[in-house]
């Protein structure tokens, strides 16, 4: 009886995990960050300046082999 408990727990664990994801991530398409966050994340380095032109042509910020997307181009 106790084994089914825990099995059932852990079941429900791993079943929930995706859903909270998705809905989390619903949340933050509807406040989206902007390029010009980004940029001001990064700093004042000429590597910043040349990422944020980038991401106002594609919308993506990309660092080395990271490549983010879903900005607002503002």
């Amino acid at each position: 009886m106790m084994a089914r408990l825990i099995v059932a727990t852990a079941l429900v664990a791993m079943l929930g995990m995706p859903l909270l994801a998705m809905f989390s991530g619903e949340a933050s398409a509807q406040q989206r960050a902007t390029c010009s966050q980004a940029r001001a994340h990064c700093g004042t380095q000429k590597v910043c300046q040349r990422r944020f032109e980038s991401c106002m042509e594609t919308g993506c910020w990309t660092v080395g082999l990271v490549k983010r997307c879903g900005y607002e181009k503002q």
